[in-house]
């Protein structure tokens, strides 16, 4: 094996992101007590830049993502750490909207290995680690983090936030989370801080009371989507934000409206906390961070004709969102519907959602040990009367879809994060 110095830049990239995936073998492992002496060691890099702390089930990503590109638009500094990535590893750290560098992600990843415990550290907590590590070296004005699961056990709840947010909250992850809404509203809502304001647009009643009484205790200020501000459609493709301080008429996220309404309200919502915490956020900047806010993955239109979209739908919200969003942009069409779930959802009712939609479906594996058999999945979109088939592979799949597919199809890729990215890349697109 040649020494790092022996190796070139890319070669060293390489190495460094595969011993990374490396340590996915240790699988998910929730707790704060690994990742907290970890980031200890390295002299806590979280705590040296603001966060605006991002956790729910469904659009935290898309919120995230309209956030930062608001803070860029005013011209702040900014990094922004989401998960998963669709490709390049480089996607879930971004400084002021563009992939962290390769270098950086080596410096960092050897900074960390030199101080963690090889028998215990997760991925997850790893990668964070090395995320807190670049963004800390970038001295941002503001740093958007998104949490990866959960919230009051993951390794993201170990920074000081300006300001939390979790978006709407569904029944996921329920062998981590706890069963029912209440349950896994408490552990989005760990991530509430002593005194920092909330934003949420969580809408089922336990979770609102679940987030309402984990404030009160902590004696934080919530601000809700509905009832504090809100976005009220006003065309098929903008909306008019509407609070006690603002009103911003106009605005027009990336289509359709309906789909990110909310999502771009609750960022707006950020942006008008952060004002009063004393940031400079003009009102052509949240307008300009809205309309360029596109989170790839999410909604996403590839190519025309035959049309070919993505989306990494992977709750029943979620997907319910996406199955209502194909019908407002395509009315009366009927996808041909590349399919890939991950064992640890509740694939059979996410199946039943989307699948009866579809004009015929094939069933692949996702990316990454979690991912569901595809045999299973056919099984139960077979017994809806749907025709189905498995393909070896997400590009063999996408490819037997794409041709049979007239001009005027659709191809619909959609059910996790972990098997849109070899899509992306089949379509010729390759920066996220």
């Amino acid at each position: 094996m040649l020494a790092p110095s022996e190796l070139t830049k890319e070669e060293q990239y390489n190495e460094t992101v595969k011993f990374l995936y490396g340590l996915e073998r240790f699988g998910i492992l929730l707790g704060l007590e690994n990742i907290s002496l970890l980031l200890e060691r390295m002299g806590n890099p979280q705590l040296t830049f603001p966060v605006v702390h991002v956790a729910g089930s469904n659009g935290k990503g898309s919120t995230s993502c309209f956030v930062s590109w608001i803070l860029r638009e005013a011209g702040l500094r900014t990094a922004l750490y989401t998960s998963p990535h669709l490709n390049d590893f480089r996607e879930r750290i971004r400084i002021d909207g563009a992939k962290v560098s390769k270098e950086a992600v080596v410096e960092s990843t050897e900074r960390v290995r030199s101080v963690y415990d090889p028998d215990r550290t997760t991925f997850f907590e790893f990668t964070t680690a090395v995320a807190f590590d670049c963004i800390a070296k970038a001295r941002p004005e503001v740093a958007v983090i998104e949490v990866g699961l959960g919230g009051r056990l993951d390794a993201t709840n170990t920074t000081r936030p300006a300001v939390t947010v979790i978006t709407d909250i569904s029944r996921e992850h329920e062998d981590y989370l706890g069963v029912g809404i209440a349950s896994v509203a408490r552990e989005k809502a760990g991530i509430i801080k002593e005194r920092i304001p909330v934003i949420t647009g969580a809408a089922r009643r336990d979770a609102r009371h679940v987030i309402h009484g984990t404030a009160a205790e902590r004696g934080s200020r919530v601000r809700e989507f509905g009832r504090d501000f809100r976005g009220i459609r006003t065309g098929p493709d903008r909306f008019r934000y509407e609070s006690e301080r603002w009103t911003l008429d106009g605005l027009t996220p990336p289509r359709p409206v309906g789909y990110q309404m909310k999502n771009a309200s609750l960022a707006v919502a950020v942006a008008e906390e952060l004002v009063v915490q004393g940031y400079d956020i003009p009102e052509p900047a949240v307008r300009r961070g809205i309309e360029n806010g596109r989170f790839p993955g999410r909604f996403e239109t590839l190519r025309r004709r035959p049309d070919v979209l993505i989306d990494g739908a992977h709750t029943a919200e979620g997907m319910r969102l996406l199955k209502n969003a194909f019908r407002t942009l395509y009315p009366g069409v009927r996808p041909l519907l590349l399919l890939g779930l991950l064992k640890d959802k509740n694939y059979d009712k996410l199946a039943r959602i989307i699948a009866p939609a579809a004009a015929e479906v094939v069933c692949v594996r996702p990316q990454g040990d979690r991912s569901l058999d595809p045999e299973v999945l056919a099984a139960i979109v077979e017994s809806m009367g749907i025709p189905v088939e498995t393909a070896p592979s997400i590009p063999a799949g996408f490819e037997r879809l794409m041709g049979r597919a007239a001009p005027d199809d659709v191809v619909l890729a959609a059910g996790s994060l972990y098997m849109i990215g070899p899509v992306r890349l089949a379509c010729g697109v390759d920066d996220a």
